[in-house]
């Protein structure tokens, strides 16, 4: 392990006429590693990413307490692009993050927004697919592909922009056997790669991955 990756100090959250939420919950995930978050349902798992990930306060209305920060950065301080590469997050439904013709589309719509040259696109596009196994369906509509090949769209996706943190929100719930065992291989493939994970979910078999656990 090198330097932190994400660092919270005393972070909760409390959504307008809620309970609050991670009480003064404090975590730090260095670079390489893969956590997994476990927890019942309503205890703040995916507020947690949430919070990591910008969208509290910016776009999900929350009160907001403590720090977060990656790589040293206050999450507030990082602008959309900075964001947009440092993390990526993959939701529990694919068909939220899902809206090009092709999976072609689908893949090249973030490096467009961060204007990558069409070479590096192009080199992106051919390594993102192969890692995902998609390079026979690149022309082909999401819309017609199962939950797992989907889901492993989205991963393409978030891939391309080379986040150096992935997040995965009970990403592997709506996948069947076969695209559950799909999609772990992948995400072990990178793990073993060194991408710094944090997974949250409830199924001790999808957090087996992990490195350590921690329960909420």
């Amino acid at each position: 392990m090198s330097g932190v990756a994400i660092e919270i100090e005393d972070l909760a959250v409390r959504y307008e006429n809620g309970p609050p939420l991670l009480h003064d919950f404090s975590m730090a995930v260095h670079e390489g590693e893969c956590v997994g978050i476990a927890g019942a349902s309503g205890c703040g798992k995916s507020t947690l990413l949430y919070c990591i990930c910008g969208l509290i306060p910016h776009s999900i209305p929350a009160e907001l307490t403590g720090s977060v920060r990656l790589f040293g950065r206050p999450v507030a301080d990082l602008a959309r692009h900075e964001l947009a590469q440092t993390l990526g997050i993959v939701f529990q439904n694919p068909d939220t993050q899902l809206f090009c013709d092709t999976v072609e589309d689908e893949i090249a719509f973030g490096m467009e927004n961060i204007c990558l040259s069409c070479d590096e696109m192009e080199q992106r596009m051919e390594e993102c697919l192969a890692l995902t196994g998609l390079a026979d369906l690149r022309m082909a509509s999401p819309k017609r592909l199962s939950g797992g090949q989907r889901q492993l769209v989205v991963l393409a996706a978030v891939l391309a922009l080379r986040p150096r943190i992935l997040l995965l929100d009970e990403a592997f719930s709506q996948l069947d056997a076969a695209g559950r065992a799909r999609l772990l291989a992948h995400i072990r493939a990178l793990r073993d790669g060194g991408q710094t994970i944090l997974i949250v979910d409830h199924a001790p078999e999808n957090l087996s991955l992990a490195h350590r656990v921690l329960q909420l």
